[in-house]
């Protein structure tokens, strides 16, 4: 059952780690947010879709292959991101001189899962067959999904996924703005994702370039 307590396997990742860097660090400001020590990031731009995900303690998966590119750490198959949050109470109020920080745990989903398995496929030549995909995926999920019960007891699987829901760790702060984002916008974003995972599999992705090389030049950059 310890598995499945979320809460407590954050707590441990993050104690394990506490001494080592993060995969990036995000410093917010009132008007605009860097990538480590890199450029300045407006709130409306395409790549504020970053904050959303670290919101939702999801990896990122429109921005995985930079990471890779940019050799970003993870741990344990997660990302541990670190907030350092200059934004005053008040918006007329001089920025924080000492910045409120925080770390927060991003987690793998299925989406993250089959873009990983679409770049090991490119990084071994776009040889894999499904039944290779299959393999490697099966592998990935032995080292890193909790202890699987195959008791067909309802009062056991009641009792995890109780567990679960009472353990999920909170969300940090609104990133992007203080109050929550419009039900429209929200599904415009899952569409764009969506859509940008079926990209993965097109041997001519249309991607646009020019935000992509701003994010590896802030990824590389000292934190």
């Amino acid at each position: 059952m310890a598995g499945y307590n979320l809460t407590r396997s954050v707590d441990e990742l993050l104690e394990t780690n506490r001494t080592a860097p993060p995969s990036f660090t995000v410093h917010l400001y009132p008007e605009h947010w860097t990538l480590n020590s890199g450029l300045k990031f407006l709130y409306n731009n395409q790549v504020a879709s970053l904050l959303d995900d670290i919101r939702a303690q999801r990896i990122p998966n429109d921005f995985l292959e930079l990471f890779d590119s940019a050799r970003v750490p993870f741990y344990d198959g997660h990302m541990i991101v670190e907030l350092l949050d200059y934004r005053p109470p008040k918006g007329k109020d001089p920025i924080l001189e000492n910045p409120e920080k925080r770390r927060v745990v991003l987690s793998p989903n299925a989406e993250t899962m089959w873009t990983d398995l679409c770049l090991l496929n490119q990084k071994a030549g776009n040889v894999w067959t499904d039944q290779d995909a299959l393999e490697v995926e099966a592998q990935i999920l032995m080292s890193t999904a909790p202890p699987l019960c195959l008791d067909p007891d309802p009062h056991l699987t009641r009792m995890v996924n109780g567990v679960l829901r009472v353990t999920v760790p909170p969300a940090p702060p609104a990133l992007k703005r203080k109050a929550a984002a419009m039900e429209m916008e929200e599904d415009e974003m899952d569409r764009a994702r969506r859509a940008k995972i079926m990209q993965y599999m097109n041997p001519k992705p249309h991607r646009s370039s020019a935000p992509r090389y701003a994010l590896l030049e802030a990824l590389t950059n000292p934190i």
